[in-house]
């Protein structure tokens, strides 16, 4: 049979993708509609056309258009953009328009109405690296605009990106000439120019380095770094992370380039971390690097160097933090994983290292803060000279050690203190309505509903000052889901893991509000995914507990077959030890235990008799069958699904069953 021609032609394509659309929508549904819609009509729609481009298809939150040039594409976009961040100026905080924008040039196929191709694959692709406000483009498109005046590209890396089989060059369009380089190919010697110039000395004695100041801010979003007024360091803690060593043949390097531009943007996305450009970083490159040196060139206070081999569809990947002052190690670990997607394979290695490296990062600069406050002798000018970042640094120490109600409440003290003394630190707002959400749901710290109200007034304050936040929104998550706005809460959380995809309270947060959507089969791969990315968290229980809930749910969903209710049993069983191990004060993890064994039928088991006398003996003031009503009335179950209504039935009658069989 022959195949129907296809009728195809070059174009450029342009993606856009409003910011936040569903939790915009969830907030202000009306307002968010008239203000979208205002928008295309007086701003996106005459833009387009003015630089004759073509309305493709649209839907509630996004656009495609085409344009004969990628020239006419690029200043199109910059205009749209431009725009908006004018429009946003005038706006409220937490009605603000921020657009997605991609763009690609290349063949594609052309239907009646619409267009579709690898071109256009490709450019949907970049609309979802971008970050808000931001445009990406590819090669292609940046090579047709080398020499425009006023435009820029930051070469930013080879990406993989699902659905395509190849690595794709990506650039981000900027207006700034020390973030990019005219030209693409030339962009590293670009940078090595701007960067690689003398520590010069201030009028006042203080030294600073000219490439930290540039290079701070370029990689800084938000406010300006906070310098400290007697040393050459910015207060934040600041990190190069050095090319990473092929150790494969040479066909591998692109794949090691790629993990070092992968780990840059992720660490990027930290609070109060300064990273240095890649493209500065990539001047090291099949280099020896003396830790010292840099420091005094750039004035970072760690280096993360390492080194990746690749053999077939296996990963192993070397990871070492340097201190710059002596040049030590304080943080080594290997990494390994297979997969049989490139992508996810680059994921996998370069998420395990973020994650890990935030928890050594915040342990090196809580020790650096300790060290400079130990050198003060009068206690009390200690607590005086304490300022909001080492509050907040303090803070996070606290929780990372451990989270228990001590170090929740000390966390939560340092961080009222903190927001005190810098009110417009957008992190430490967020973290103070973590801490307090965290305290609501395990009941710690006499947590009332005040402590929702708090987290609410805590969560806006941040979004004023900086939408970017991904812990933010999961505290907005955490927020919802105790009041019971489970899609509302999913939403959040899907923001949150779209400003960083490795951040594992985002994972696991998702994962809770599946549940009680009745989605409970997809909450296990995401604490999986959780788990391997931090398998040595300070909270490991944080994983056991909705992992054991999920399988709980899995087990007890109406029309489950009894061979697969049997075996979600046995893992509700298994990870409900480990959650009753690392937290034995969680009664309602102890009651799911145990309701487990009764419906499984496992209640003759050893291990099931010491989880009843172990109930029975720590909380023999607490009647369970009312304990678990009260429990299951709580706002936080509200409007949840059928699903995990039933599973609450099925908790109350296995508990039935082993009071039937003497329990306390």
């Amino acid at each position: 049979m022959e195949r129907p021609h296809l009728k195809r032609r070059l174009t450029a394509v342009l993606l856009a993708d409003v910011v936040g659309y569903s939790r915009l929508m969830s907030v202000d549904e009306e307002g968010t509609h008239i203000r979208l819609a205002g928008c295309a009509k007086d701003l996106i729609e005459p833009t387009v056309a003015l630089h004759e481009g073509r309305l493709v298809r649209s839907k509630g939150d996004g656009f495609l258009f085409e344009f004969d040039s990628a020239v006419n594409a690029v200043n199109c976009a910059v205009d749209i953009q431009r725009g908006l961040a004018a429009l946003n100026d005038a706006s409220a905080g937490d009605h603000k328009l921020q657009l997605r924008i991609g763009i690609n040039s290349g063949d594609v196929i052309v239907d009646e109405n619409d267009i579709y191709g690898n071109s256009v694959n490709i450019a949907a692709r970049l609309e979802g690296l971008a970050e808000p406000g931001g445009i990406y483009v590819t090669r292609a498109v940046c090579e047709q605009l080398l020499g425009r005046p006023g435009l820029f590209f930051e070469d930013v890396g080879d990406r993989w990106v699902k659905n395509i089989d190849h690595p794709i060059r990506v650039y981000r369009v900027t207006s700034n000439p020390a973030a990019g380089s005219r030209n693409a190919s030339d962009t590293l010697k670009t940078f090595g120019r701007l960067f690689a110039g003398r520590m010069f000395r201030l009028s006042r004695g203080v030294i600073f380095g000219g490439a930290a100041v540039a290079i701070a801010a370029i990689t800084w979003i938000g406010k300006p770094p906070v310098w400290h007024q007697s040393g050459l360091l910015p207060a934040r803690a600041s990190i190069m992370v050095l090319p990473f060593r092929n150790l494969s043949g040479p066909d591998e390097d692109y794949f090691a380039d790629a993990v070092t531009d992968i780990l840059t943007t992720d660490l990027s996305r930290l609070a109060d971390t300064m990273v240095i450009a890649r493209a500065t970083a990539f001047t090291y490159k099949g280099k020896s690097a003396d830790a010292r040196e840099i420091r005094r060139e750039f004035g970072v206070r760690y280096i993360l160097a390492g080194s990746i081999q690749r053999i077939g569809l296996r990963v192993q990947a070397n990871a070492e933090l340097i201190d710059t002052s002596s040049a030590t190690s304080l943080w080594a670990e290997r990494f390994q994983s297979e997969l049989t997607d490139p992508f996810e394979l680059q994921e996998a290695v370069t998420g395990r290292i973020a994650t890990s490296l935030h928890l050594q990062l915040v342990r090196a600069e809580n020790r650096r803060t300790s060290a400079e406050q130990a050198q003060i002798v009068n206690s009390a000018q200690a607590a005086t000279d304490l300022n909001a970042y080492d509050l907040r640094l303090r803070a996070m120490a606290y929780l990372i050690d451990k989270v228990t109600p001590e170090n929740t409440l000390a966390a939560r003290h340092a961080l009222e203190k903190s927001v005190v003394r810098d009110p417009d630190s957008a992190e430490a707002w967020g973290e103070l309505a973590n801490v307090l959400m965290i305290d609501f749901f395990r009941d710690w710290n006499d947590a009332t509903k005040q402590n929702i109200v708090r987290a609410e007034e805590a969560v806006h304050k941040a979004y004023a000052i900086d939408r970017s936040l991904a812990l933010v929104y999961v505290a907005e998550a955490r927020i919802r889901r105790a009041k019971g706005n489970h899609q509302g809460a999913l939403e959040a959380c899907d923001e949150a893991l779209q400003l960083d995809r490795n951040l594992t309270e985002a994972l696991v947060q998702k994962a809770f509000v599946l549940v009680f959507l009745g989605r409970a089969k997809e909450a296990p791969p995401l604490i999986e995914t959780a788990m391997a990315l931090s398998p040595r968290d300070p909270d490991p229980g944080n994983f056991y507990w909705p992992l054991g809930r999920a399988y709980f749910s899995l087990a007890t969903a109406p029309g489950t077959p009894p061979e697969a209710a049997g075996k979600d049993y046995d893992h509700a069983i298994h990870w409900l030890k480990k959650s009753v191990q690392e937290s034995p004060d969680r009664w309602y993890v102890m009651a799911h235990l145990i309701s487990a064994y009764a419906l499984a039928g496992r209640l003759g088991e050893r291990e099931a008799k010491a989880a009843i006398t172990e109930y029975g003996q720590k909380f023999k003031n607490w009647p369970l069958d009312p304990n678990i009503r009260n429990w299951a009335g709580q706002d936080r179950f509200r409007d949840a699904h059928p699903d995990y209504q039933a599973t609450i039935h099925q908790l109350l009658r296995g508990l039935q069953i082993a009071q039937a069989e003497g329990f306390p």
